[in-house]
């Protein structure tokens, strides 16, 4: 029988799968129906089988889902009291950091030319790709900084709370990080640098009032991956699970290597904020130079990670437990008791919405219908092809994908601004536009089932990414 086609449609953008066999809970998802139709039979299988993992409470799909490894990319997988590593996957928190230009707008960069000056400028000073070589302008990273940044995030760098999701998560002193060389050798080499994949650093302009930002979107770098790669090996020999099924192996909390991970973890969403907020200061360096204007940070915020949270439930209790986002995002609305005394209290906490290199990004605030969610929303818009079958497929609209890039024109903020300007001769067919689904469509759903407003509706005017190449 077709998992998907058990799914039933109890409202106009949420169909929920029973649980059935070894399934701890219902799978909520919050689709379309067209998204729906469009979604994968592995998709809702994947989901089944992250729903029965030991502990958990709920497990809920974001409009953005696709198939991930061990749970759907956009799947919230709630738990009591047992850590599933691929709930952070090998990018542990990767996220988001929104910058703000004051005294900008669309008319002072129109002009592409001082586009292209902006790029060159954050280039000189941000590497881009998958390697550890560093940028012309950038500082080199101490190991008293490494030591620093893994186990105080942004704190390490004098960032206020007030602007992160959070500022830093906890680790153990005597946890002795030079004891993963592969991991640790990478810290001091990558802080600072934003990868390859779907990261890049991009200059964006809000429709309506044409202000100007800046995004800034990678994770953990090599630092996170090597500690995923360690932890989902020594989870599938705990488990007793073949290689090929490692993804799906889960630690408990008291368990000695539950909590190893839960350190090391956390270190890695430690060195990821950190890693955000030293991009920061090189992009403020290079807008200064380019613009004479000085970028505010925002936000900042993860869309990988496992955090230990208050559960606010249906009765309006609390009770405590993990929440996995994998490719979803933290969504708390307006009193919800872990924004008590910060500048979001009354309004809910930002939260940062990459889309496409073409279709732009958004700024959400969260409602009341987010606890509905476990206080998640998406992380995207979705991707629509996997990289191998976008470089495949699209490579004969190369030159046709290229053009649009080039030509395309909004007028935003009043002001007709014409083009994408970017880093690479060409437009990375894994990234374009065309391989991602429609952000608008997935933000409608979110909108219409009371889950969050969309704040503000951004668009990309130039783009630094890096290649895998």
């Amino acid at each position: 029988m077709s998992l998907k086609y058990s799914a039933e449609r109890v409202s106009a953008n949420l169909y929920v799968m029973p649980r059935r066999g070894k399934m701890k809970c219902d799978v909520h998802a919050y689709l379309s129906e067209a998204l729906y139709l469009a979604s994968e039979e592995g998709l809702w299988s994947q989901a089944a089988t992250a729903a029965a993992t030991e502990g958990t409470l709920g497990l809920y799909l974001m409009p953005d889902c696709h198939i991930g490894y061990g749970i759907p990319v956009g799947g919230v997988l709630v738990t009591r009291d047992t850590i599933v590593q691929a709930g952070s996957g090998f990018d542990i928190s990767c996220g988001v950091v929104y910058l703000q230009v004051p005294g900008l707008h669309a008319s002072d960069i129109a002009d592409p030319l001082t586009r292209r000056a902006w790029v060159d400028a954050v280039e000189q000073r941000v590497a881009t790709g998958i390697g550890s070589e560093r940028a012309t302008l950038a500082p080199k990273v101490s190991q008293r900084r490494a030591q620093d940044v893994v186990r105080y995030g942004a704190r390490a760098l004098g960032v206020s709370a007030d602007v992160c999701e959070r500022q830093f998560i906890p680790v153990p002193e005597e946890i002795d990080f030079s004891t993963n060389k592969r991991a640790w050798d990478k810290v001091a080499d990558q802080l600072g640098s934003v990868g390859g994949g779907n990261h890049f650093i991009e200059l964006q302009v809000d429709r309506d009032d044409g202000s100007v930002w800046v995004m800034v979107h990678c994770g953990s770098r090599g630092y996170g991956w090597q500690i995923a790669d360690h932890f989902f090996n020594r989870g599938a020999e705990l488990r007793k699970l073949p290689h090929n099924r490692r993804e799906e192996s889960w630690l408990g909390r008291d368990e000695p290597l539950g909590q190893e991970y839960w350190a090391w973890h956390n270190s890695a969403a430690n060195f990821a904020i950190a890693n955000r907020h030293t991009i920061v200061r090189a992009v403020v360096e290079a807008t200064e130079e380019t613009y004479r204007a000085t970028p505010t940070v925002y936000f900042e915020i993860s869309h990988n990670l496992v955090q230990e949270e208050v559960l606010v439930l249906p009765d309006g209790t609390h009770t405590r437990g993990f929440v996995h986002r994998k490719g979803a995002t933290r969504a708390f609305p307006a009193g919800h008791p872990s924004l008590s005394r910060t500048p979001w209290a009354e309004t809910g906490h930002p939260v940062l919405i990459p889309g496409s290199m073409i279709a732009g990004a958004a700024i959400l605030f969260p409602r009341a219908g987010a606890y509905e969610t476990a206080c998640s929303v998406n992380h995207g818009s979705g991707r629509l092809l996997a990289r191998g079958a976008a470089k495949r497929d699209l490579g004969p609209l190369q030159a046709a994908i290229d053009d649009e890039m080039r030509t395309v024109t909004r007028v935003l903020g009043g002001v007709p601004v014409t083009g994408i300007v970017g880093n690479t001769d060409k437009t990375p067919l894994d990234e374009c536009g065309h391989v991602y689904k429609d952000l608008d469509a997935v933000l409608d759903v979110l909108v219409d089932e009371g889950i969050a407003t969309v704040a503000r509706r951004l668009y990309p005017v130039a783009n630094i990414k890096g290649t895998d190449s």
